[in-house]
């Protein structure tokens, strides 16, 4: 069901879409966490490490289409704001056919820099096998992640955070299903775990596709609706490109972050593995907090209601504080047994270093949750430049601290999660610079003058 976030309180509007949303994220995520948990208990260290040692490979390339997934939505949210329907069908149009084919693309050129990547980042032999395999399955399903990711932005933009949510919840289920089977009946190791994931992602990529079709009357299109419109992909290209660009850039630097963590061996790659994915559940909340922030200002924008969407910014910087104090507080007592769960107890080496980084970073939460809330606020009103020059400044500070201490000042496995912090304080220092002095007027796709604050 589509909402207008143009109307109500704005913190109860933000959290009530958020909820759906953070849900659905959060059982996303359990496709590649239930990879590791698997692989962990049934397969060993080596095979977990295969698996984690890949993700920042695969995100390189995820991150190009996400970017533009994110152009889209920023246009759809304020074309479905200033409530210009017939536009609004262009725009869908145009994106999927561009989004799809794109996906097309980035998976096959995935799985050929597979292994030459992974050579490039110091990937030790004992797993390089299995990484590569991992990898090349997950790159082929490329297009069916992006099917469902599309289709989730979409709607998000129109205020329907639920939909995507139920159709992910049965994907989820699936993948869940078939890694047990795979792995512990069939004994196909790192492929049996890759699989599951694609067959999951088609699946919800698949149902939402005709969910859209038959349910959502603005997305109805007939045979002559589905248009490539030039001057509506130039306007997803000039919001999407520096959110690829964006994108692309973390994802890069995670490759400089993933060589320095290789360097340190099997067990600090298994550590920083599991601890970053818990970290990426325990982070999921801040960013989706951040997400419905920029759909809503998306959409207040277009609306005409400046002062409405900094009234956002307001009420979901509260909701950031007060999450990230909570975790800060609760995560060094539940880490060790959270680590476990990946068949871990065995290797007290491993915990220990995934047990110091998770403790370390939890006490900067409060930063990365204000900066995503800053950085989401201005995609949504339009200015994606800055948000990529924001994410570059981030990388430029990360990538030669954590060098600086890791090569250099020599202080150990620490310095992995210490340069990823010194990145989270540059971005939220330019974050707040641009909110403050009102760079960010007048980027938007949707310009109005004539509408009334509320």
């Amino acid at each position: 069901m589509a909402r207008d976030f143009t109307s109500g309180n704005p913190a109860k509007v933000i959290f009530a879409f958020a909820m759906p949303m953070l849900i659905g994220n959060l059982f996303q995520q359990m496709y590649s966490t239930v990879d590791q948990i698997i692989v962990g208990n049934f397969e060993g260290k080596n095979a977990l490490a295969a698996v984690s040692g890949s993700a920042s490979v695969q995100f390189l390339i995820f991150a190009v289409a996400f970017g533009f997934t994110a152009g889209m939505s920023v246009v759809l949210s304020q074309v479905y704001g200033a409530r210009d329907y017939e536009r609004l069908k262009r725009v869908f149009s145009t994106g999927f056919i561009f989004v799809i084919a794109l996906a097309v693309v980035l998976g096959l050129f995935g799985v050929l820099i597979s292994r030459p990547i992974l050579n490039m980042m110091g990937t030790p032999a004992e797993i390089m096998d299995g990484a590569t395999t991992y990898l090349r399955i997950m790159f082929l399903g490329l297009p069916a992640m992006f099917l469902y990711n599309m289709y989730a932005s979409v709607l998000r933009a129109i205020g329907d955070s639920k939909t995507p949510l139920y159709f992910l919840i049965v994907a989820c289920i699936i993948n869940i299903v078939l890694d047990y089977v795979f792995v512990a009946f069939f004994g196909m190791g790192v492929a049996g775990v890759a699989w599951a994931t694609l067959i999951a992602q088609l699946v919800s990529g698949i149902l939402c596709h005709l969910y859209v079709g038959k349910r959502v009357q603005i997305f109805r299109l007939h045979k002559s609706e589905w248009i490539f419109d030039k001057t509506i992909i130039g306007a997803i290209i000039n919001y999407g490109l520096p959110s690829a660009v964006q994108q692309s850039i973390v994802s890069i630097s995670m490759l400089f972050v993933q060589s320095f963590v290789n360097s340190f061996g099997a067990d600090m790659m298994a550590a920083f593995g599991v601890s970053s994915r818990i970290e990426n559940f325990v982070t999921m909340p801040l960013m989706n907090f951040a997400m419905a922030l920029s759909m809503y200002a998306g959409q207040n924008i277009g609306a005409g209601k400046e002062k409405r969407a900094i009234d956002g910014v307001k009420a979901t910087m509260v909701m950031q504080l007060i999450f990230s104090f909570a975790m800060a507080f609760i995560l060094p007592f539940v880490a060790p047994k959270l680590i476990d769960l990946f068949g871990l107890a065995n290797d007290p080496d491993v915990v220990r270093l995934g047990v110091m980084g998770i403790d370390f970073s939890s006490k900067f939460l409060f930063v990365f949750g204000l900066f995503q809330a800053l950085n989401q606020f201005h995609r949504g009103v339009g200015d994606t430049g800055f948000s990529m020059f924001a994410s570059l400044c981030m990388v430029f500070v990360r990538i030669p601290a954590t060098y600086l201490m890791v090569y250099i000042l020599s202080f150990g496995e620490i310095s992995i999660w210490a340069g990823m912090i010194s990145g989270w304080v540059t971005a939220l220092a330019v974050n707040t610079i641009r909110f403050l002095t009102g760079g960010w007027k007048g980027k938007a796709y949707v310009q109005r003058t004539d509408a009334a604050e509320a």
